[in-house]
């Protein structure tokens, strides 16, 4: 779908999945069956679009240790083009979740290189794929340098750019940086508050009003079992959340997103990304991982008729 791809500016992890047969108990073990999966933000969202028939670039990092070239292959096999991320003898990343036994989050650890290899100096050398790129999406496992760099170099070159703030401990990342022109932000409630400056008790109104005002054209409240919430300066579509039998909640937001900018490509207008992107998390939410292999464009045009 077009010649110009879409680049995914982010992390590509090893996925570690521990689903806990029980309600969790702090300081003890916990029974659980696990699972692993190649994951990462940016390399989830670049899967899922390449799965629809997207030409996508991954800029990332990879180590050349066994799980780094298992990593590359699953990215080469699903379409996503790595020949622009770093590959060096530095570890691969990893990501590890505790799931609850009905499938929700109960907390993850990342520990990844991405943020001190890909730097603002490495992304200037990806000038030329950047300015190739149909949209910009970045993620904010990257430093506040590179994050603030890739930003203004989109809004200087007039490229759309979506950004993903990951947790609550990364959107802090935004804080500070200039969002004027972005596209589209994606937080949680939580995130929400935490990519705000303002230490004040806000409502989710008044916090979208300051992330409108900072220049960000949409903001996409993600809420989980609660739906969403997509605002402009023009408009506000509320959505419900899928009703599905939960397997895994992991990777459902990087779905949804993926879902989204394929309806944003597609030129659907933003009630029908929503769609989309509400479709895509209803697929992943029903199978263990982060990804569905099976995943095409014609399964997601079938899905979104229920909404």
């Amino acid at each position: 779908m077009g010649n110009k791809p879409v680049v995914c500016v982010g992390a590509a992890l090893i996925d570690e999945s521990f689903s806990l047969l029980e309600n969790p108990l702090q300081g003890t073990s916990n029974p659980a069956t696990y699972y692993h999966s190649a994951g990462g933000v940016a390399r989830n969202i670049a899967y899922h679009l390449a799965l629809l028939g997207h030409a996508v670039e991954l800029i990332s990092h990879f180590g050349l240790d066994t799980d780094g070239q298992w990593l590359m292959e699953q990215c080469t096999l699903s379409g996503i083009s790595i020949s622009h991320s770093l590959k060096n003898n530095l570890p691969t990343g990893r990501f590890a979740a505790l799931l609850s036994p009905t499938g929700e989050l109960f907390i993850g650890a990342a520990a990844s290189e991405l943020e001190s290899e890909i730097t603002p100096s490495f992304l200037s050398e990806k000038i030329s794929l950047l300015q190739s790129a149909s949209v910009l999406l970045v993620e904010c496992n990257l430093s506040c340098d590179s994050l603030d760099w890739i930003i203004e170099f989109s809004r200087k070159e007039k490229i759309p750019c979506i950004i993903e703030p990951v947790s609550v401990p990364k959107a802090k990342r935004l804080m500070n940086v200039n969002l004027q022109n972005i596209l589209l932000v994606t937080p949680n409630q939580d995130e929400l508050v935490a990519l705000n400056s303002t230490q004040l008790e806000k409502s989710e109104e008044e916090l979208i009003g300051e992330l409108l005002q900072r220049g960000v054209q949409n903001v996409w409240i993600k809420n989980g079992k609660a739906g969403s919430r997509f605002y402009s300066a023009m408009s506000m579509y509320e959505l419900s959340a899928p009703t599905v039998k939960v397997a895994d909640t992991t990777g459902a937001g990087d779905a949804a997103l993926a879902g989204w900018i394929h309806g944003w490509l597609l030129k659907k207008n933003s009630a029908d990304c929503l769609r989309y992107g509400h479709a895509m998390a209803s697929i992943i939410l029903k199978v263990k991982g982060t990804v569905y292999k099976n995943l095409n464009a014609d399964l997601l045009e079938k899905t979104i008729v229920n909404y």
